[in-house]
């Protein structure tokens, strides 16, 4: 029987939800009747530009990749249905991690069935007695969660402060490790952490350094390769995502041999968790192919980044200068960006909203992404629709 305070608890967050429901205002959640390529369809048929989606190379329906995971399926089914020491690795599993991490320049891979777990693992793994976690205070909410199962101490610095970061470096010299956490490319903002000082900073101080590169692997760097690359340094640990630039699903982890070795014997998130899908992989393993092969998908995501940005600016929207497909739409009232939300989605333009806790109390914001996918015209058509939604709301 529920208690009278978790009956509170419940009611009060059901309450809102219905309330956000019954008003047209709840922006969660929505569903789409399609496969989300430049444009998706509601479940009434109308189409929708898609600017809310981490498909940055618009692999999840490229032919080959989507070719590869249906022979895939034919071969292994949907699942192993069992954890990865048992019975829950597939010759593809071991394919796809040792490629990856011959791809990123380590010896060793660990796949993990979500890129969230694939933080959340590692790190309750790695903490402990003696052992203190750094991190930017805007980091993904699966690192924080991981360093609160670690055991570990926390300290935490202000986004890409790297005098402080170098203060509390100095402070806690008497740890016996000392392992630095940042997003290679933040999520909220889009912006990137100044690797190559940070990376500077861990061999002064005897520090390991993990980044997660969820946003930047596929999408920065030279080959692709992500923001370590783009900076010219390799992180201790790289973590990255399979539901972004790979157009699939799951997580993982580059590091050592020994490193991984010990992660798969000591995470519980991999040692009691389902294997990822061998359809995943299969599918991943084509993408991964893509990335390697098909610079010309990047070259397009960039076009359409620089597009976006500048048709945004020439409409005097206060974006932030930033360098990735993350784009942030400032609003500042989570009631009236909620609103907002539904009318772009009634005028064909589907773009979610970033408010509390996912971003600080009175600075919502619409969290674009551009994809490789979107023509010039479903790029006009959104600034377009953007802009008069923001001027009819006082915002612009």
């Amino acid at each position: 029987m529920i208690n009278a305070s978790y009956a509170t608890r419940f009611r009060d967050v059901s309450h809102a939800v219905r309330t956000g429901m019954s008003n047209g205002e709840y922006p969660y959640g929505q569903p789409l009747a399609s496969a989300q390529r430049n444009t998706a369809l509601l479940p009434g048929g109308e189409p929708v530009i898609m600017l809310t989606s981490n498909n940055y190379l618009g692999l999840s329906v490229d032919a080959d990749v989507v070719a590869a995971a249906q022979r895939t399926v034919q071969d292994y089914g949907l699942s192993t249905c069992g954890a990865r020491l048992h019975n829950g690795t597939t010759v593809l599993h071991r394919e796809f991690e040792q490629q990856l991490a011959q791809w990123l320049g380590f010896e060793d891979c660990v796949l993990f069935s979500s890129g969230f777990l694939a933080n959340v693992a590692p790190l309750s793994a790695l903490g402990g007695p003696g052992v203190v976690f750094i991190t930017d205070q805007l980091d993904h909410q699966s690192i924080t969660d991981g360093c609160q199962q670690s055991g570990a101490d926390l300290r935490i610095f202000p986004h890409n402060d790297m005098l402080k970061l170098e203060y509390i470096l100095r402070r806690t010299q008497d740890h016996a490790c000392r392992l630095i956490v940042v997003d290679g490319v933040y999520s909220m903002d889009g912006d990137l952490a100044p690797l190559h000082e940070i990376d500077e900073l861990c061999r002064r101080y005897d520090a390991l350094l993990m980044v997660d590169d969820a946003h930047g692997i596929g999408v920065f760097g030279d080959t692709g390769r992500g923001s370590c690359e783009h900076f010219g340094i390799q992180p201790d640990i790289l973590m990255g995502t399979l539901s972004k630039s790979f157009g699939s699903s799951g997580g993982f982890i580059t590091a050592s041999q020994e490193v991984c070795d010990y992660i798969r014997h000591a995470a519980h998130g991999y040692i009691f968790n389902a294997s990822p899908p061998p359809v995943l992989i299969g599918g991943a393993l084509a993408a991964l192919d893509a990335i390697r092969t098909r610079p010309e998908l990047r070259r397009r995501l960039w076009a359409n980044t620089i597009a976006f940005r500048q048709g945004l600016l020439d409409e005097r929207f206060a974006i932030e200068s930033g360098s990735s497909p993350i784009v942030p739409i400032p609003v500042g009232d989570d009631a009236l960006a909620m609103q907002m939300t539904h009318d772009l989605r009634a005028r064909g333009v589907f773009l979610s909203v970033a408010a509390f806790p996912a971003v600080p109390q009175g600075a919502s914001r619409f969290r674009a992404t551009v994809t490789a996918l979107l023509e010039e015209s479903d790029i006009e058509r959104a600034i377009t629709v953007i802009s008069a939604t923001a001027r009819e709301k006082g915002i612009l």
